[in-house]
């Protein structure tokens, strides 16, 4: 038992050490921006050389990616995996509440330019299979993807989505259309993002031809 507590304290040590760098890095990102960021910012930032930290992360790159890692696990709050199980019952989110957790999602972006702007310029890089972003935005769009499609096939079942489109696609569709659309606002910032994006949801996943349907059914049955 000592033995494998022995080797288990080195590894910790080593965890708590490289956490506190990235949570390092994020503060320097969200003081300065991504552009700013300088090795031995966040080194002065985590109070330790900065020998010691490139010895974790050994380039700048290293440290961005860091930097957005350290947001989606510890400062991301509800993420689209969020949407698949938030009503009361424990199953999909009612109307109103999904409404509520887009504009959560959506909201949080323009109030925190400096960590989208790293999230937009990390998404651009990570196309290099050998830059440091490209595996983490690879495990990261497989897990957003698989949530978006439990939630499309979660939605369907509930008559809220259309039932004869792919919830694959779909969910395909709708996360590309959120990264332009975040892109879109960073530079030009003269529309509604939250809306833009709710609205983007409804048109991808079927909801406004299903609530024109309803609407039609119901006019044909007050005639």
């Amino acid at each position: 038992m000592s033995g494998s507590t022995t080797r288990r304290g080195p590894y910790a040590k080593t965890a708590q050490k490289r956490a506190a760098i990235a949570e390092a890095a994020f503060a320097v990102v969200m003081d300065v921006g991504h552009a700013q960021l300088t090795t031995a910012a966040v080194a002065s930032r985590a109070g330790i050389s900065e020998r010691t930290m490139l010895y974790h992360f050994p380039t700048r790159d290293h440290l961005l990616v860091a930097a957005i890692e350290h947001f989606e696990s510890t400062l991301g709050g509800p993420g689209v995996g969020t949407l698949v199980a938030t009503g009361g019952d424990g199953g999909p989110a009612s109307p109103e509440e999904f409404r509520n957790l887009i504009d959560t999602l959506a909201l949080r972006s323009p109030g925190e330019d400096k960590r989208l702007q790293l999230q937009v310029a990390l998404a651009s890089a990570a196309q290099d299979p050998g830059h440091p972003a490209h595996e983490y935005f690879r495990r990261h769009y497989e897990q957003v993807t698989l949530d978006m499609v439990t939630l499309m096939r979660a939605r369907q079942a509930e008559g809220l989505a259309h039932p004869d489109r792919d919830p694959e696609r779909m969910a395909r569709q709708f996360i590309a259309v959120w990264d332009g659309l975040q892109q879109h606002w960073l530079i030009s910032r003269d529309f509604d993002l939250a809306e833009e994006i709710r609205e983007a949801f409804r048109e991808i996943s079927g909801q406004n031809a299903l609530e024109a349907r309803a609407a039609v059914q119901d006019l044909l049955a007050r005639l």
